[in-house]
């Protein structure tokens, strides 16, 4: 283990190292992974907006740099919550706060939830070892 890993144990009064429960993993990488999908679609649908044709709406430009914009942050909170940063989730439930006015907005209605459910679940994964995260 590197040995600013265990410093940083060291100072949180830890005599060991940090061990992420693999539900959690698993849901992070999920998380992860998705959102760096998510974020990849908006990212063409701004190079290439006709690009979807029927399948996609079309949206204004603003509403596409948005979600990219917010993708890319939700790709950079759950790699900082696999750094054990507590910080990250709440950014992640602003961002989906966000998402949320804005695809109420557009009248997306009840799927515009699945984000606000993502983080719900990701509360439910992440309590049982909130006590192991950095305060901010």
């Amino acid at each position: 283990m590197p040995n600013f890993l265990m410093l940083n144990n060291q100072l949180k009064g830890m005599s060991s190292p940090r061990k992420r429960d693999t539900l959690l993993t698993v849901w992070l990488t999920l998380l992860l992974v998705a959102n760096i999908a998510g974020t990849l679609l908006y990212v063409f649908l701004a190079i290439f907006p006709a690009g979807f044709g029927p399948f996609f709406p079309v949206l204004a430009t603003w509403i596409i740099y948005l979600f990219t914009a917010l993708g890319a942050l939700n790709v950079a909170c759950v790699c900082f919550l696999f750094l054990w940063k507590k910080w990250a989730f709440f950014a992640l439930c602003g961002s989906a706060a966000a998402a949320l006015a804005v695809n109420l907005y557009i009248g997306v209605g009840i799927p515009a939830v699945a984000g606000v459910a993502g983080v719900v679940i990701t509360y439910l994964v992440l309590h049982q070892q909130w006590n192991l995260f950095d305060d901010f």
